[in-house]
């Protein structure tokens, strides 16, 4: 069975962009509502092709492109995307047009970003690809399950090279409906943010980072049919609990999000040292993407950062050599991802 490489890894987001400045000097918040730092665009885009795009439109370009000068690889053979609500910024444009003026004087260009494939079409326009191209709208399992179709085309041999993305924006009137329903903004809570992260999967072992080694999404399973679900994939990867340097985990300083978390580590992977990350890079539909981002680059470089550990176990010294990210949302849809150190690194 052929193996798929993490080629590269992007992000934009509350910590410095495009560099892994977040290991060594991470930026903290106490604020609940943070917007995403965003690198100087026109480094990366003219500024009459980006006069009409959105952020998000913006950021997701610039780390594909960004990704392409790493790699080489400017033209994948396919494009997924993982968002939560697409161009929040531009639906609300719309919408509130549509409130003031009716039907009439509407922006034909705020209509057509708001729409959620804007993004991965934006993508593979600039990069003139082709191929597959679809984007997950799915809550907290957006970035997954963009994550897991890729998976899947390589395993059935269709594709060499996948972008894969996670993007998300948050305005003041979004995080505030967020707020009202207990989704983001409690006082312990990591702070509402932006997504802007994105990797590039390949066939080829060529300079990754580390090796996409499996992956498992299950709605609703009993305990028992998640405890199978995780043996399962461990025993596909050719891992057992006692194998994982950690585990990564959506842990956000959300009670009700956080129990969920706490209970499946304590039956299942009791012993495991725990990570979390969106204390770093806040909390939105698609922060998962940043979870994949991390694990990747301490697989890379051979290190997990302090700040990223939480719980009693300790993280061992030594580099790390398989890493499971853990991701839940409302308690129904449960995902697991191995990401594992390349052989003779």
């Amino acid at each position: 069975m052929k193996k798929i490489y993490i080629r590269a890894a992007e992000q934009i987001s509350i910590q410095q962009p495009l560099c892994q400045t977040w290991m060594t000097s991470p930026i903290g918040y106490d604020a609940p509502y943070v917007r995403a730092i965003d690198p100087d665009f026109r480094e990366f885009l003219a500024p009459a092709e980006t006069r009409r795009l959105s952020k998000v439109l913006k950021r997701a370009l610039v780390t594909a492109i960004a990704i392409a000068r790493e790699t080489g690889i400017g033209q994948p053979d396919a494009i997924l995307a993982g968002t939560g609500l697409g161009c929040m910024e531009n639906t609300e444009h719309f919408l509130e047009a549509l409130c003031r003026n009716g039907e009439s004087m509407l922006s034909p260009t705020h209509f057509m970003q708001s729409t959620h494939n804007t993004i991965a079409s934006s993508l593979a326009i600039r990069s003139k690809s082709q191929g597959y191209n679809i984007t997950y709208a799915h809550k907290d399992l957006s970035f997954d399950l963009a994550l897991q179709d890729a998976w899947m085309q390589f395993r059935l041999d269709r594709i060499g090279t996948a972008l894969v993305g996670g993007y998300d924006e948050l305005t003041p009137s979004y995080f505030t409906l967020l707020k009202r329903i207990g989704y983001l903004g409690g006082e312990t809570q990591a702070p509402g943010a932006e997504t802007a992260a994105a990797v590039l999967l390949s066939s080829e072992r060529q300079n990754a980072l580390c090796e996409l080694a499996g992956m498992r999404i299950v709605y609703r399973p009993t305990p028992e049919r998640l405890k199978q679900t995780l043996a399962d994939l461990l025993a596909e990867t050719g891992l057992t609990t006692v194998n994982l340097s950690t585990v990564i985990t959506g842990v956000n300083g959300n009670a009700k999000n956080d129990a969920v978390y706490h209970n499946a580590i304590e039956h299942l992977l009791p012993g495991v040292p725990t990570l979390r990350y969106k204390h770093l890079f806040g909390t939105n539909y698609s922060a998962s993407a940043y979870a994949v981002y991390a694990a990747a680059h301490c697989l890379g470089q051979g290190t997990i950062p302090a700040h990223m550990h939480y719980g009693s176990v300790p993280v061992a010294e030594c580099p790390p050599q398989a890493i499971l990210l853990f991701n839940q949302s409302d308690g129904k849809h449960y995902s697991f991802t191995v990401l594992r150190k390349l052989c003779g690194n």
